[in-house]
């Protein structure tokens, strides 16, 4: 069952003809779908599966300093596929699209004392190589969705750290040591920190602390994805 509403669009005569001739391309499986302006089309939306609305803080292996962590679906091959292309190819409206379907789904009442946004943010190098930060995009759709300002510049990556790709739990916490500087006052703010993929929680739960140090109130996880093995190795193929 899919959490995604499709909807029945309405398109004047001249929209529809255009929609005829060059029909919207999913950039999930790349075919064609009339009369749609989402980057996802009908058919893998319908193969999105969604987690069940629940604190995920237990399933952790890193969960120092997160009070709650929320995800929306299932890691399957789909999902696999839209974050790929958000994070590499630049697709910006993968991520608007997935933050303000997470926001629909996870719904503002979960969380209706949340100050604020955080996404987790890229060191500069990382930021010029890749030109982009998905995680971002992502905080920008959710905040859309639930009216909620999205701090982007709040807290600040100050170490280059590896790819965490194909680093374990103990490999990934060595990583994350001081890698962030808090910029502004947070006393007493409950945030939400957006990321794409939850697996260890080692980025979050390094952020989290420099903001409860900060006197920040409460660190909630929002993901669009963690996967069902929690397994401490990071997704191969993201």
């Amino acid at each position: 069952m899919s959490i995604f509403t499709i909807k029945s669009p309405s398109v004047s005569l001249g929209n529809a003809f255009i929609s005829l001739l060059f029909p919207n391309q999913c950039l999930v499986c790349n075919s064609g779908e009339f009369y749609s302006q989402d980057p996802i089309c009908s058919r893998c939306i319908k193969l999105l599966v969604p987690l069940n609305i629940e604190n995920r803080v237990k399933e952790l292996t890193v969960k120092d300093h997160i009070d709650f962590a929320y995800a929306g679906w299932e890691f399957g091959d789909e999902l696999r596929v839209a974050i790929h292309s958000l994070k590499y190819d630049e697709r910006a409206k993968i991520g608007l699209f997935l933050g303000k379907e997470l926001g629909q789904y996870l719904g503002l009442n979960l969380i209706q004392s949340l100050d604020g946004l955080i996404p987790v943010p890229l060191h500069p190098v990382k930021y010029r190589e890749r030109g982009f930060n998905q995680a971002e995009w992502i905080a920008k759709g959710l905040g859309d969705n639930w009216n909620q300002p999205v701090w982007n510049n709040l807290i600040k990556r100050v170490k280059h750290t590896e790819s965490q790709t194909t680093l374990n739990r103990d490999e990934r916490l060595n990583n994350m040591k001081t890698a962030f500087q808090l910029n502004k006052d947070v006393n007493g703010k409950i945030i939400g920190i957006v990321d794409d993929v939850l697996t260890t929680g080692s980025t979050i739960s390094s952020m989290a602390n420099v903001l409860k140090d900060g006197g920040a109130k409460q660190i909630i996880a929002l993901t669009v994805t963690t996967p069902l093995d929690n397994n401490d190795s990071y997704p191969k193929s993201i």
